[in-house]
């Protein structure tokens, strides 16, 4: 449904007259009003009357719910179909808020509601729709899309709040969105999602204060949950099970198996798919083997077109890495050289510059470098020093967004057989002692602990930019060369 000028609406009641419990009369407004994509009418499943008769029929009415939920369990169709319940049969200024990590997320929820409303006649006669809203305005009332700011939450009234992805929302925003309620005589703040790759989510402080506290009636949890088996594998059927109402109905089990590690990482798989309570803390960044499977124990010959990635340390603690790759959509990785303190006692040990920067000159003349991506962070001056001599330095920051999208594409390629590298002894290293933390902006590499004593991961971090700026250099045409700009 796409919004447009006002039109003039309907402003007669429904033509239906429910009967039952609350998530009776839900139901049947499901069946006589919601239609989904294929056109057949939107039928409860017993699982999803239990999750909703755990809030709309408990006595009292709590204030605040949670439901842990595997993706594929239609989780996000049936709190829309709450949300257009709420909204079509409420009282006057009845309104409902959907609410995400960002706009986009919380957007799939609203589009639901958009096409609930917009496949029956009966409903979109009385609506008017805009890009974030819909509105009935005989009555005054409003289901909004809302961006997952405090600021703009600030001040709501909501008789219904749905809260996606509640292993991933800052807590900031349901705090600022469940401290609104309380100012009508009945309203519901509900949280839906999986577990997040971090310990402390709002899901796991809820689900945690459900287990802490199990006579609070004034809150609700449900989860369908295969924790507990942890030390099972990922393809045990008997968790799917678990965790997966829906699995056998319209959740296929090829779908699951065709997910298995290392396809993605075990983690990821069992907070998603198995709603088991594990962080990405700990995990190694590839399965086992994997990365030595990609070995060919050859380098990189002479005169071939390579990138150079450059990560410079500034303490003792990190390691200084060069790297080159070559420019191939299956690039292949090679160490030249790798500056790192001997040993942690030797603490007055430092990053030899000048023999650093004679290094990345030494391989442009070995090679034809296409480019030198390198983090200026605390290394301006010698990549200026280098950009000066005409040596192709191009910026590459390690900043969170690109580091996330470049992990991605590091990992996938590792997965898929789309690189290979030499088969050098420090990368190996660095590469086992990499784990992948996970956020709502994505997974990056990082050390397992923040220990002085954990070890490097800096030619890893490297590899990655190698990767990325090797990879997309065999895809894009060579333009002319403008030096980087250091200020």
């Amino acid at each position: 449904m796409h919004a447009g000028p006002k039109k003039a609406v309907d402003p007669s009641p429904l033509s239906w007259n429910p009967r039952g419990c609350e998530s009776e009369r839900f139901a049947q407004f499901c069946r006589k009003f919601l239609r989904l994509p294929d056109g057949n009418p939107l039928v409860l499943r017993d699982w999803q009357r239990e999750l909703v008769a755990s809030v709309w029929d408990a006595d009292p009415c709590p204030r605040l719910a949670a439901w842990a939920l595997a993706r594929g369990n239609a989780k996000s169709t049936l709190a829309a179909a709450m949300a257009v319940y709420v909204f079509m049969t409420g009282d006057h200024d009845t309104s409902v808020d959907v609410v995400a990590v960002d706009e986009r997320q919380a957007g799939i929820v609203f589009d639901m509601c958009a096409r609930f409303v917009e496949r029956n006649p009966e409903l979109s006669s009385r609506v008017q729709v805009f890009k974030d809203r819909l509105v009935i305005p005989s009555r005054g009332a409003e289901l909004a899309c809302l961006p997952a700011s405090p600021a703009a939450l600030e001040g709501r009234n909501p008789d219904l709040c749905i809260c996606d992805e509640g292993g991933r929302i800052q807590p900031e925003v349901y705090e600022v969105v469940a401290l609104a309620s309380g100012k009508k005589p009945t309203s519901l703040v509900l949280l839906i999602g999986t577990p997040g790759p971090q310990p402390d989510n709002v899901l796991a402080r809820f689900r945690q204060h459900a287990i802490d506290f199990p006579d609070d009636r004034s809150q609700v949890y449900r989860e369908f949950s295969a924790a507990g088996y942890e030390d099972h594998g990922t393809d045990c059927e008997h968790c799917w099970r678990l965790a997966n109402p829906a699995l056998g109905d319209f959740l296929y089990a090829d779908a699951l198996a065709a997910l298995q590690p290392p396809k993605m990482s075990v983690n990821h798989f069992r907070r998603a798919r198995l709603v088991q309570w594990v962080t990405g803390s700990g995990e190694p960044v590839l399965p086992s083997g994997l990365w030595d499977g990609l070995s060919t124990g050859i380098g990189i010959p002479d005169g071939a077109d390579v990138v150079l990635s450059f990560d410079g340390s500034y303490s003792g603690t990190d390691a200084t890495v060069l790297l080159a790759a070559t420019v191939s959509p299956t690039p292949h990785i090679d160490v030249v050289k790798i500056w790192q303190r001997p040993t942690y006692a030797e603490t007055d040990w430092r990053v030899p510059i000048l023999e650093v920067e004679q290094a990345i000159r030494d391989a442009c003349l070995r090679w034809n470098v296409i480019e030198i991506a390198a983090d200026p962070y605390r290394w301006q001056r010698s990549l200026a020093v280098l950009s000066a001599e005409g040596h192709p330095v191009v910026e590459f920051p390690q900043t969170v967004s690109r580091m996330s999208a470049a992990t991605a594409e590091f990992l996938t390629a590792c997965r898929n057989g789309q690189l290979s590298h030499s088969g050098h002894a420090v990368l190996r290293e660095h590469m086992g002692n990499a784990v992948l933390s996970e956020d709502n902006r994505g997974g990056r590499l990082v050390k397992s602990s923040r220990s002085r004593h954990s070890g490097r991961i800096d030619a890893a971090v490297c590899a990655v930019m190698g990767y990325s700026r090797a990879s997309w250099r065999a895809t894009h045409p060579r333009k002319r060369f403008r030096a980087a700009s250091f200020a």
